[in-house]
């Protein structure tokens, strides 16, 4: 055995002194909030660095304590809730005396906290995400979804016992026009490292049966701005924007406005705004069905009245045209009257025309009016009948003119025509 070995607690002491004699001044150090425990009132934190670039590749880490009393004055400094500053995945800046034991190795003991580096690295961060929703066009896809016109089914991402939860419930139910609704309640933590966890979880539920939804809203109440960062989320601002419903939003305060906010269709302050917003959405669907409705009656009554305006004219045109038609079709019968003896008088004599027209024609067809006009005829003897034929030889012939007859016999015969 070597006997210049040092034990454990000479080579700790050796590293003591030379800790205390290199760091006898506080530092200010930067690192990532890798585990953070109060216990008893004392803060235990074990900071990281990670390779850039490379979010789990750790190239550093040290472990670091905040002592009750100094734990207690800077929550004392902080009026936010520090607890909730300090979660994993945070970046901080602390001042903290840099000391080590034989027994408990190398340890940061933190002295205070700089909140503002904290919030610039947000601002960057968020600054980025920005530009990335600006890029992808995030902002877009849920505002141009249409909204229902009643809004009656809720899909609620928020937490049961949270105040804006409970205002927004509040609101909705005490409502003066008596509108109902079915809220439908998708839990979510909403601050701390599990808020794009759970947001992310529930929008993915969502989306499987958001056909039975009119709306769906994120309510978070009033906190710090770092209490609200969970919602800086370019994944959930990812969800948001693929989700096939439209979506509105009420967290924070008036003044207040995350990433969420940005890609949300209907982006509102708070979650008493968004009761508020779906009261008067309704309200507004139904004042113009009322007007609607005011329309259609006063449409219906102008057409009524103007029915019965021709009714009536129908009316009086009924009780005076039949009087007027038998008037005029006594006036005809009269005036027909007054001229059948005339018409009559005016056929007879166009008819009496005509016989004699007749009579006269009948006349010269006549046997005597053809022997006046010169002409004879030849009947044969005896019979008196007509001589239609060539006659025959030995035949006997009457043959009468106009002053008188002769019988004559055929000698000789011939068939040969005249003409």
């Amino acid at each position: 055995m070597d006997s210049n070995a040092l034990s454990l607690k000479e080579l700790g002491t050796l590293i003591r002194r030379v800790v205390a004699l290199n760091f006898q001044e506080s530092l200010w150090v930067k690192g990532e909030i890798a585990h953070f425990n109060e216990v008893r009132g004392i803060a235990y934190l074990e900071l990281v660095e990670k390779e850039e670039g490379q979010s789990d590749q750790i190239v550093a880490r040290q472990s670091a304590v905040i002592w009750q009393r100094n734990f207690q004055q800077l929550k004392a400094r902080y009026p936010d809730d520090l607890a909730s500053f300090l979660e994993p995945g945070r970046e901080i800046l602390v001042q903290a005396q840099v000391e080590f034991t034989p027994r408990y190795g190398l340890k940061l003991i933190i002295e205070d906290i700089d909140p503002a580096y904290t919030m610039g690295r947000l601002y960057q961060q968020r600054r980025a995400m920005e530009e990335v929703i600006m890029q992808e066009k995030l902002n877009e896809p849920n505002k141009n979804l249409v909204l229902a016109p009643v809004i009656r089914h809720i899909a609620v991402l928020s937490n049961e016992q949270a105040a804006g939860y409970q205002d927004f419930i509040h609101q909705l139910r005490e409502n003066a026009q008596r509108y109902t609704f079915q809220i439908h309640l998708f839990p979510i933590s909403l601050q701390g490292g599990l808020v794009e966890e759970t947001v992310l979880g529930q929008i993915a539920t969502l989306s499987a049966s958001y056909q039975k939804m009119d709306l769906a809203v994120i309510l978070r109440g009033g906190g710090s701005r770092l209490d609200l960062a969970g919602f800086d989320s370019l994944l959930i601002c990812r969800a948001i924007a693929h989700l096939p419903l439209k979506l509105a939003t009420g967290i924070g305060h008036e003044t207040d406005e995350t990433l969420a906010d940005l890609v949300a269709g209907i982006s509102l302050k708070t979650p008493t705004a968004v009761a508020e917003f779906i009261l008067q959405h309704n309200e507004s669907f139904e004042n113009r069905m009322r007007q609607a409705v005011e329309r259609i009656r006063e449409s219906a009554w102008s057409k009524v009245q103007r029915a019965n305006i021709d009714l009536q004219k129908c009316r009086n045109e009924l009780s005076v045209k039949p009087l007027r038609r038998v008037s005029r079709a006594a006036a005809r019968l009269e005036g027909i009257q007054g001229q059948i003896p005339t018409l009559v008088r005016n056929r007879l004599r166009l008819e009496e025309v005509k016989l004699q027209q007749f009579e006269r024609i009948i006349q010269l067809s006549s046997i005597a009016g053809t022997l006046r006009r010169g002409f004879s005829i030849t009947l044969s003897h005896p019979e008196g009948k007509p001589l239609t034929g060539t006659p025959i030889k030995g035949q006997d012939l009457e043959t009468i003119w106009k002053d008188g007859k002769i019988l004559s016999r055929v000698t000789e015969s011939s068939s040969k025509s005249l003409l």
